[in-house]
């Protein structure tokens, strides 16, 4: 007989984590479903508070998100707590709602719900020992394994600049990183911020002015593989970060 899966001791696992202790294997048992797996996301942001989202691919196929705690979002410059040794970066662009967006809202109220887009990084950081060898249930339950945002500076004209590639340049300890970008098109986003309206009520945390929204990689992910510092460039606007000697384990 297996056990039964619990949310809520799914989620003293990962805040377990969140407060400092040892990351384990993985969960005490593995979310069945997807539902299971919010269901954890859920318990994680009542104890830690929300504020921000994400968007994610579970198993690299299927649309889904992620609640993210507000305290994982950092203004450009900040110095980051230690990371694990296997942290990654991604250099991506955070849409910021400049009022509330409702279930129901189409592209057009997608669109005027935004209030702009600013450069950042988003750290991958799981709460696993090795986010790799998860059930992908696990790791979406562990919100996708996102370890923080940085935000830099707002992008001029966003609409425009997120018609096409941004022209991203990437420096990881004041050395240029070759990296190919990807495009994450505007439309795609306001797509995913529609769905994200209704999901996000569903879940009890409708998306509010001021909540900060990632919507995929354009660089990355790539291993920080203990660097000091990181920094990014596109169209005028700029991100940076100051980053801790990583933590085994």
């Amino acid at each position: 007989m297996t056990d039964a899966f619990d949310a809520a001791a799914a989620a003293r696992a990962l805040l377990q984590v969140w407060g400092g202790g040892p990351r384990p294997a993985g969960l005490p048992v593995s979310p069945p479903d997807t539902a299971a797996a919010y269901a954890v996301q859920r318990a994680v942001i009542r104890d830690l508070g929300g504020g921000a989202w994400k968007m994610a691919l579970l198993a690299g196929q299927d649309r889904h998100a992620a609640a993210l705690p507000g305290r994982l979002v950092a203004a450009s410059g900040s110095t980051l707590a230690a990371l694990p040794q296997d942290a990654c970066i991604e250099v991506e662009t955070a849409l910021i709602l400049g009022a509330d967006l409702h279930p129901g809202a189409g592209p057009a109220g997608a669109m005027a719900a935004i209030g702009e887009v600013r450069l950042c990084f988003e750290i991958v950081a799981s709460r696993f020992a090795d986010r790799r060898a998860v059930h992908p249930l696990e790791a979406m339950a562990d919100a996708f394994s996102s370890g923080g945002i940085v935000l830099g500076d707002a992008l001029d004209n966003w609409r425009d600049a997120l018609a096409g590639l941004l022209g991203i340049r990437l420096w990881l300890d004041d050395q240029p990183v070759q990296a190919p970008e990807t495009l994450q098109s505007l439309d795609d986003a306001l797509s995913f911020l529609s769905w994200l309206a209704g999901h996000a009520a569903g879940q009890d945390m409708p998306l509010r002015k001021g909540d900060v929204i990632i919507t995929g990689a354009r660089i990355g992910p790539l291993p920080l593989n203990n660097a000091g510092s990181a920094r990014a460039s596109a169209g005028g606007a700029g991100v940076a970060v100051n980053l801790v000697p990583s933590v085994p384990g």
